[in-house]
């Protein structure tokens, strides 16, 4: 089980890293048959998506059992938000082609993401970046990257529909060196700063949020 990475913030969030190095047959034994049901892997039809999948609810159950968290799996609710079955924990989960990632907290709203810095950034920044932001940015790949990673974060944190990126998510100036930086999610009833929490592996940008 190749966990690269595994800490926890000063706030109680828990973060796990699992690199993506079995096959599909082998990480498909992994799962208990009360976790991985057959509806779930009939809904999923790409052989690659079907390994982030099961990477995804490994890692998952990796971190609620070194949490001594009683896993029963994760189902979705009625926004699309994943949750733990069974419990109170709040957890976030992101995934690319070569790393799973998962993080847990015993009662507040998490969200994480992960990606490779790009050039397609610079042509989609005006869509997600407020005017500020993309002062702050100058056209910097990487921290175009924070910047997209660290909004996406916040969205999954909220977990509803219809939010606006360059309006209702806020990621205050930072240096790209920064580990930590702040962002705000201004939404219809909320107005509220969270804690951001930046990790570079292997080029990737793993971005978390959380109170």
């Amino acid at each position: 089980m190749p966990i690269i990475l595994e800490k926890k913030y000063e706030n109680d969030i828990s973060l796990a890293v699992w690199q993506i190095t079995e096959s599909h047959d082998e990480l498909q034994a992994m799962l208990p048959s009360e976790i991985l049901t057959d509806a779930e892997l009939a809904s999923i039809s790409h052989p690659q998506k079907q390994v982030e999948f099961f990477c995804s609810r490994l890692v998952i159950k990796y971190l609620a059992n070194s949490l001594g968290i009683k896993y029963l799996g994760v189902k979705k609710d009625e926004h699309g938000k994943p949750y733990l079955v069974g419990s109170n924990w709040q957890m976030s989960i992101t995934h690319t082609s070569n790393y799973v990632a998962a993080v847990m907290h015993p009662s507040e709203a998490l969200g994480m993401d992960m990606e490779k810095p790009s050039e397609k950034l610079k042509r989609i920044a005006h869509k997600f970046l407020s005017e500020s932001e993309r002062i702050n940015a100058e056209g910097d790949i990487e921290k175009l990257c924070i910047y997209w990673s660290a909004k996406e974060a916040l969205y999954k944190l909220y977990g509803k529909r219809k939010v606006i990126f360059n309006e209702n998510l806020h990621v205050f100036p930072f240096q790209k060196e920064q580990k930590k930086i702040t962002g705000k999610l201004t939404i219809n009833e909320l107005d509220e700063k969270y804690s951001i929490y930046i990790e570079k592996i292997d080029g990737y940008i793993l971005v978390v949020t959380g109170k």
